[in-house]
């Protein structure tokens, strides 16, 4: 017979998730960043794309100059700037075999990008 090496039951390990992820949440809504905000943007490198973005707003940038100046993956990236445009954070424009990546106007002034 096998004995279980975990001393707790799994409905105890969930509510324990659950409390760090309100922990999360108040501590960003401390620093000010709304729980909008924080939906949008999850991931670390998305928050260096945006901010990559926001210092060429007016002219925009292909996925291989994010990906250059972030130092990853043109694969990668578009990955991650998928996501970022279905929750209406970039947009991008077709020019002939590349995409042009732009931050939407209204996305300029989240808190989450003035680190």
């Amino acid at each position: 017979m096998k004995t279980s090496v975990c001393s707790y039951s799994s409905g105890e390990l969930r509510k324990g998730h659950h409390n760090h992820l309100k922990n999360l949440l108040m501590l960003a809504m401390e620093m000010g960043i709304s729980n909008v905000e924080i939906k949008k943007v999850n991931i670390p490198e998305q928050i260096f794309i945006l901010n990559s973005l926001k210092e060429h707003s007016s002219e925009g940038l292909s996925t291989r100059e994010i990906a250059d100046l972030c130092g990853i993956s043109i694969y990668k990236v578009r990955h991650l700037l998928l996501p970022l445009e279905q929750r209406g954070c970039v947009s991008r424009d077709k020019i002939k075999k590349y995409h042009k990546w732009y931050l939407l106007k209204d996305q300029q002034d989240l808190k989450i990008l003035q680190r």
